[in-house]
Protein backbone atom coordinates (compact mmCIF):
# COMPACT_ATOMS: atom_id res chain seq x y z
CA UNK A 1 0.00 0.00 0.00
CA UNK A 2 2.81 2.38 0.82
CA UNK A 3 4.06 2.06 -2.76
CA UNK A 4 0.90 3.78 -3.96
CA UNK A 5 1.66 6.83 -1.83
CA UNK A 6 2.75 9.90 -3.74
CA UNK A 7 4.52 12.90 -2.35
CA UNK A 8 3.52 16.45 -3.25
CA UNK A 9 6.29 17.82 -5.44
CA UNK A 10 5.09 21.38 -5.35
CA UNK A 11 2.80 23.08 -2.87
CA UNK A 12 -0.34 24.42 -4.53
CA UNK A 13 -1.54 27.94 -3.89
CA UNK A 14 -4.23 28.32 -1.24
CA UNK A 15 -5.90 31.39 -2.77
CA UNK A 16 -7.95 29.70 -5.54
CA UNK A 17 -9.16 27.14 -3.01
CA UNK A 18 -10.02 29.81 -0.42
CA UNK A 19 -12.10 31.80 -2.92
CA UNK A 20 -13.77 28.60 -4.09
CA UNK A 21 -14.58 27.52 -0.53
CA UNK A 22 -16.09 30.95 0.21
CA UNK A 23 -18.31 30.59 -2.86
CA UNK A 24 -19.22 27.05 -1.79
CA UNK A 25 -20.32 28.28 1.63
CA UNK A 26 -22.08 31.48 0.53
CA UNK A 27 -23.83 30.50 -2.73
CA UNK A 28 -26.39 28.21 -1.00
CA UNK A 29 -27.52 31.25 1.04
CA UNK A 30 -28.23 33.47 -1.99
CA UNK A 31 -31.76 34.02 -3.36
CA UNK A 32 -32.88 31.37 -5.86
CA UNK A 33 -29.74 29.29 -5.27
CA UNK A 34 -30.94 28.50 -1.76
CA UNK A 35 -33.96 26.79 -3.30
CA UNK A 36 -32.13 24.69 -5.91
CA UNK A 37 -29.11 23.57 -3.83
CA UNK A 38 -30.38 20.53 -1.90
CA UNK A 39 -28.05 20.64 1.12
CA UNK A 40 -27.59 24.24 2.19
CA UNK A 41 -25.04 23.39 4.89
CA UNK A 42 -22.17 22.53 2.55
CA UNK A 43 -19.77 22.11 5.49
CA UNK A 44 -21.86 19.08 6.45
CA UNK A 45 -20.69 17.43 3.23
CA UNK A 46 -17.19 18.91 3.04
CA UNK A 47 -15.86 17.94 6.47
CA UNK A 48 -16.64 14.17 6.27
CA UNK A 49 -15.15 14.07 2.77
CA UNK A 50 -11.85 15.52 4.03
CA UNK A 51 -12.03 13.04 6.93
CA UNK A 52 -12.45 10.16 4.45
CA UNK A 53 -9.44 11.40 2.46
CA UNK A 54 -7.42 11.65 5.70
CA UNK A 55 -8.28 8.07 6.63
CA UNK A 56 -7.17 6.85 3.20
CA UNK A 57 -4.02 8.96 3.52
CA UNK A 58 -3.28 7.42 6.92
CA UNK A 59 -3.70 3.93 5.44
CA UNK A 60 -1.10 4.93 2.84
CA UNK A 61 1.40 6.17 5.43
CA UNK A 62 0.05 9.61 6.30
CA UNK A 63 -0.36 11.21 9.71
CA UNK A 64 -2.84 9.63 12.11
CA UNK A 65 -3.30 12.96 13.91
CA UNK A 66 -4.74 14.57 10.76
CA UNK A 67 -7.28 11.76 10.39
CA UNK A 68 -8.26 11.94 14.07
CA UNK A 69 -8.81 15.72 13.92
CA UNK A 70 -11.03 15.52 10.85
CA UNK A 71 -12.97 12.51 12.17
CA UNK A 72 -13.69 14.45 15.39
CA UNK A 73 -14.71 17.51 13.34
CA UNK A 74 -16.99 15.29 11.21
CA UNK A 75 -18.70 13.78 14.25
CA UNK A 76 -19.33 17.28 15.61
CA UNK A 77 -20.75 18.45 12.25
CA UNK A 78 -22.99 15.38 11.94
CA UNK A 79 -24.42 16.05 15.41
CA UNK A 80 -25.54 19.53 14.31
CA UNK A 81 -29.03 19.88 12.78
CA UNK A 82 -29.26 20.40 9.03
CA UNK A 83 -32.23 22.67 8.41
CA UNK A 84 -35.13 22.40 10.82
CA UNK A 85 -34.14 20.02 13.67
CA UNK A 86 -35.96 16.70 13.78
CA UNK A 87 -37.37 16.89 10.25
CA UNK A 88 -36.99 14.18 7.64
CA UNK A 89 -34.79 16.53 5.63
CA UNK A 90 -32.46 16.89 8.63
CA UNK A 91 -32.01 13.11 8.79
CA UNK A 92 -31.67 12.79 5.02
CA UNK A 93 -28.98 15.47 4.76
CA UNK A 94 -26.84 13.95 7.50
CA UNK A 95 -27.37 10.45 6.12
CA UNK A 96 -26.25 11.58 2.66
CA UNK A 97 -23.11 13.19 4.14
CA UNK A 98 -22.12 9.87 5.72
CA UNK A 99 -23.03 7.86 2.61
CA UNK A 100 -21.13 10.12 0.21
CA UNK A 101 -17.94 10.35 2.28
CA UNK A 102 -17.92 6.59 2.96
CA UNK A 103 -18.42 5.83 -0.75
CA UNK A 104 -15.61 8.18 -1.74
CA UNK A 105 -13.30 6.68 0.87
CA UNK A 106 -13.98 3.14 -0.37
CA UNK A 107 -13.49 4.10 -4.03
CA UNK A 108 -10.22 5.86 -3.15
CA UNK A 109 -8.94 2.78 -1.31
CA UNK A 110 -9.71 0.57 -4.31
CA UNK A 111 -7.75 2.71 -6.79
CA UNK A 112 -5.08 5.14 -5.60
CA UNK A 113 -3.98 5.95 -9.16
CA UNK A 114 -7.49 6.62 -10.48
CA UNK A 115 -8.06 10.27 -11.51
CA UNK A 116 -10.26 12.34 -9.22
CA UNK A 117 -13.23 12.77 -11.53
CA UNK A 118 -13.57 9.03 -12.14
CA UNK A 119 -13.48 8.45 -8.37
CA UNK A 120 -16.02 11.18 -7.72
CA UNK A 121 -18.44 9.86 -10.35
CA UNK A 122 -18.09 6.32 -8.99
CA UNK A 123 -18.61 7.53 -5.40
CA UNK A 124 -21.71 9.57 -6.28
CA UNK A 125 -23.11 6.67 -8.32
CA UNK A 126 -22.47 4.23 -5.45
CA UNK A 127 -24.05 6.58 -2.90
CA UNK A 128 -27.10 7.20 -5.08
CA UNK A 129 -27.51 3.48 -5.69
CA UNK A 130 -27.42 2.70 -1.96
CA UNK A 131 -29.72 5.63 -1.23
CA UNK A 132 -32.16 4.38 -3.87
CA UNK A 133 -32.23 0.94 -2.26
CA UNK A 134 -32.82 2.50 1.17
CA UNK A 135 -35.66 4.59 -0.28
CA UNK A 136 -37.29 1.55 -1.89
CA UNK A 137 -37.21 -0.43 1.35
CA UNK A 138 -38.51 2.42 3.55
CA UNK A 139 -42.20 3.25 4.19
CA UNK A 140 -43.76 5.28 1.32
CA UNK A 141 -40.60 4.72 -0.73
CA UNK A 142 -39.11 7.48 -2.87
CA UNK A 143 -42.19 9.70 -2.51
CA UNK A 144 -41.35 10.25 1.18
CA UNK A 145 -37.89 11.55 0.31
CA UNK A 146 -39.25 13.85 -2.39
CA UNK A 147 -41.88 15.15 0.02
CA UNK A 148 -39.26 15.85 2.70
CA UNK A 149 -37.06 17.71 0.20
CA UNK A 150 -40.06 19.64 -1.13
CA UNK A 151 -41.01 20.74 2.38
CA UNK A 152 -37.50 22.01 3.11
CA UNK A 153 -37.18 23.84 -0.21
CA UNK A 154 -40.64 25.38 0.26
CA UNK A 155 -39.62 26.56 3.73
CA UNK A 156 -36.56 28.30 2.29
CA UNK A 157 -38.58 29.85 -0.53
CA UNK A 158 -41.24 31.08 1.92
CA UNK A 159 -38.56 32.70 4.08
CA UNK A 160 -37.11 34.51 1.08
CA UNK A 161 -40.55 35.55 -0.19
CA UNK A 162 -41.30 36.92 3.28
CA UNK A 163 -38.18 39.09 3.16
CA UNK A 164 -39.00 40.42 -0.30
CA UNK A 165 -42.63 41.08 0.70
CA UNK A 166 -41.51 42.88 3.86
CA UNK A 167 -39.35 45.13 1.69
CA UNK A 168 -42.31 45.88 -0.57
CA UNK A 169 -44.46 46.78 2.43
CA UNK A 170 -41.81 48.93 4.11
CA UNK A 171 -42.63 52.69 3.78
CA UNK A 172 -39.05 53.65 2.91
CA UNK A 173 -38.86 50.93 0.28
CA UNK A 174 -42.23 51.99 -1.13
CA UNK A 175 -40.89 55.52 -1.58
CA UNK A 176 -37.89 54.19 -3.50
CA UNK A 177 -40.10 51.94 -5.63
CA UNK A 178 -42.26 54.91 -6.61
CA UNK A 179 -39.19 56.56 -8.10
CA UNK A 180 -38.31 53.37 -10.02
CA UNK A 181 -41.63 51.66 -10.86
CA UNK A 182 -39.92 48.84 -12.76
CA UNK A 183 -38.30 47.50 -9.59
CA UNK A 184 -41.64 46.54 -8.07
CA UNK A 185 -42.54 44.36 -11.06
CA UNK A 186 -39.10 42.69 -10.83
CA UNK A 187 -39.72 41.87 -7.16
CA UNK A 188 -43.18 40.50 -7.95
CA UNK A 189 -41.77 38.32 -10.73
CA UNK A 190 -39.08 37.07 -8.34
CA UNK A 191 -41.78 36.10 -5.84
CA UNK A 192 -43.65 34.14 -8.52
CA UNK A 193 -40.48 32.31 -9.55
CA UNK A 194 -39.68 31.50 -5.93
CA UNK A 195 -43.14 29.99 -5.49
CA UNK A 196 -42.67 27.70 -8.48
CA UNK A 197 -39.07 26.62 -7.84
CA UNK A 198 -39.51 24.26 -4.84
CA UNK A 199 -41.75 21.77 -6.64
CA UNK A 200 -39.51 21.74 -9.72
CA UNK A 201 -36.32 21.42 -7.65
CA UNK A 202 -37.82 18.54 -5.64
CA UNK A 203 -38.48 16.66 -8.90
CA UNK A 204 -34.86 17.21 -9.97
CA UNK A 205 -33.45 16.40 -6.53
CA UNK A 206 -31.24 13.42 -7.61
CA UNK A 207 -29.46 15.44 -10.32
CA UNK A 208 -29.09 18.54 -8.15
CA UNK A 209 -27.76 16.48 -5.24
CA UNK A 210 -25.30 14.65 -7.49
CA UNK A 211 -24.00 17.92 -8.97
CA UNK A 212 -23.62 19.50 -5.53
CA UNK A 213 -21.84 16.38 -4.29
CA UNK A 214 -19.36 16.44 -7.18
CA UNK A 215 -18.56 20.09 -6.44
CA UNK A 216 -18.01 19.45 -2.73
CA UNK A 217 -15.90 16.37 -3.47
CA UNK A 218 -13.63 18.49 -5.67
CA UNK A 219 -13.15 21.09 -2.92
CA UNK A 220 -12.61 18.39 -0.30
CA UNK A 221 -9.99 16.75 -2.53
CA UNK A 222 -8.22 20.08 -3.07
CA UNK A 223 -8.28 20.90 0.65
CA UNK A 224 -6.83 17.53 1.64
CA UNK A 225 -4.02 17.83 -0.94
CA UNK A 226 -2.95 21.11 0.64
CA UNK A 227 -3.11 19.78 4.20
CA UNK A 228 -1.22 16.51 3.77
CA UNK A 229 2.21 15.77 2.25
CA UNK A 230 1.01 12.21 1.53
CA UNK A 231 -1.22 12.23 -1.52
CA UNK A 232 -3.84 9.62 -2.33
CA UNK A 233 -4.12 10.28 -6.03
CA UNK A 234 -3.33 12.64 -8.91
CA UNK A 235 -4.06 16.38 -8.54
CA UNK A 236 -7.07 18.02 -10.14
CA UNK A 237 -6.44 18.95 -13.75
CA UNK A 238 -6.80 22.52 -14.95
CA UNK A 239 -10.15 23.63 -16.37
CA UNK A 240 -8.60 23.78 -19.85
CA UNK A 241 -7.83 20.04 -19.57
CA UNK A 242 -11.17 18.93 -18.13
CA UNK A 243 -12.58 15.90 -19.94
CA UNK A 244 -14.16 12.56 -19.07
CA UNK A 245 -15.02 9.23 -20.64
CA UNK A 246 -16.80 9.82 -23.93
CA UNK A 247 -19.21 6.96 -23.17
CA UNK A 248 -21.02 9.28 -20.75
CA UNK A 249 -22.74 10.80 -23.78
CA UNK A 250 -25.11 7.82 -23.50
CA UNK A 251 -26.43 9.36 -20.30
CA UNK A 252 -27.68 12.31 -22.33
CA UNK A 253 -29.04 9.98 -25.00
CA UNK A 254 -31.01 7.90 -22.48
CA UNK A 255 -32.31 11.05 -20.77
CA UNK A 256 -33.50 12.52 -24.09
CA UNK A 257 -35.16 9.22 -25.00
CA UNK A 258 -37.08 9.05 -21.71
CA UNK A 259 -38.23 12.66 -22.08
CA UNK A 260 -39.20 12.67 -25.74
CA UNK A 261 -40.75 9.27 -26.46
CA UNK A 262 -44.38 8.82 -25.28
CA UNK A 263 -43.72 5.14 -24.57
CA UNK A 264 -41.48 6.16 -21.64
CA UNK A 265 -43.90 8.63 -20.06
CA UNK A 266 -43.51 6.99 -16.65
CA UNK A 267 -39.76 7.60 -16.73
CA UNK A 268 -39.92 11.25 -17.74
CA UNK A 269 -38.72 12.54 -14.36
CA UNK A 270 -35.73 10.20 -14.54
CA UNK A 271 -35.05 11.53 -18.03
CA UNK A 272 -35.08 15.13 -16.83
CA UNK A 273 -32.62 14.24 -14.07
CA UNK A 274 -30.29 12.54 -16.53
CA UNK A 275 -30.47 15.49 -18.92
CA UNK A 276 -29.71 17.98 -16.15
CA UNK A 277 -26.81 16.00 -14.66
CA UNK A 278 -25.03 15.01 -17.86
CA UNK A 279 -25.94 18.29 -19.53
CA UNK A 280 -24.14 20.18 -16.75
CA UNK A 281 -21.09 17.92 -17.10
CA UNK A 282 -20.90 18.62 -20.82
CA UNK A 283 -21.48 22.32 -20.22
CA UNK A 284 -18.46 22.40 -17.87
CA UNK A 285 -16.45 20.43 -20.44
CA UNK A 286 -17.46 23.01 -23.02
CA UNK A 287 -16.27 25.81 -20.72
CA UNK A 288 -12.94 23.99 -20.50
CA UNK A 289 -12.69 23.83 -24.31
CA UNK A 290 -13.64 27.51 -24.53
CA UNK A 291 -10.98 28.40 -21.95
CA UNK A 292 -8.44 26.39 -23.98
CA UNK A 293 -9.40 28.23 -27.16
CA UNK A 294 -9.08 31.56 -25.30
CA UNK A 295 -5.61 30.47 -24.05
CA UNK A 296 -6.63 30.82 -20.41
CA UNK A 297 -7.92 34.38 -20.88
CA UNK A 298 -11.29 34.16 -19.17
CA UNK A 299 -12.57 37.54 -20.39
CA UNK A 300 -14.24 35.78 -23.36
CA UNK A 301 -16.07 33.42 -21.00
CA UNK A 302 -17.20 36.33 -18.82
CA UNK A 303 -18.50 38.27 -21.84
CA UNK A 304 -20.40 35.24 -23.15
CA UNK A 305 -21.76 34.65 -19.63
CA UNK A 306 -23.53 38.01 -19.83
CA UNK A 307 -25.78 36.46 -22.51
CA UNK A 308 -26.94 33.23 -20.79
CA UNK A 309 -28.75 31.73 -23.78
CA UNK A 310 -25.75 32.14 -26.08
CA UNK A 311 -23.37 30.94 -23.36
CA UNK A 312 -25.33 27.73 -22.74
CA UNK A 313 -25.68 26.91 -26.44
CA UNK A 314 -22.00 27.59 -27.21
CA UNK A 315 -20.57 25.69 -24.24
CA UNK A 316 -22.92 22.71 -24.67
CA UNK A 317 -22.06 22.52 -28.38
CA UNK A 318 -18.34 22.65 -27.58
CA UNK A 319 -18.67 20.06 -24.80
CA UNK A 320 -20.64 17.61 -26.91
CA UNK A 321 -18.54 18.24 -30.00
CA UNK A 322 -15.42 17.50 -27.98
CA UNK A 323 -16.66 13.91 -27.69
CA UNK A 324 -16.01 13.35 -31.39
CA UNK A 325 -13.66 16.22 -32.35
CA UNK A 326 -11.12 16.44 -29.55
CA UNK A 327 -9.36 19.65 -30.59
CA UNK A 328 -7.12 19.74 -27.53
CA UNK A 329 -5.77 16.22 -28.07
CA UNK A 330 -5.35 16.81 -31.80
CA UNK A 331 -3.39 20.00 -31.13
CA UNK A 332 -1.04 18.12 -28.77
CA UNK A 333 -0.53 15.22 -31.19
CA UNK A 334 -0.01 17.62 -34.08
Amino acid sequence: MAEATTKAVKRQSWWPLIWGLLALLLCPLLPFLDVIIPIQQTLLLLVPIVAACSIVGWKLGGRLALAVVWIAFSIWMLLQPAGEPGTQYDQMARGWAVLLSASFGLVSLWGTTTPFFSRALAAVGLAIGIGFLIALTSPSGIARFQHAAGEELTRRASAMIGKVQAGLDDPDSRAALEKFPGLESVDEQAIEVMRELPSQAATLLPALLALESLAVLAFGWGLYRRLSPVQIGPPLSQLTEFRFNDQLVWGLAVGATLCLLPAFEAGKNAGYNLLLFFGMLYLIRGIGVLAWIARGRYALIVVLGLIPQVFIVVTLALGLGDTWIDLRRRAKSG
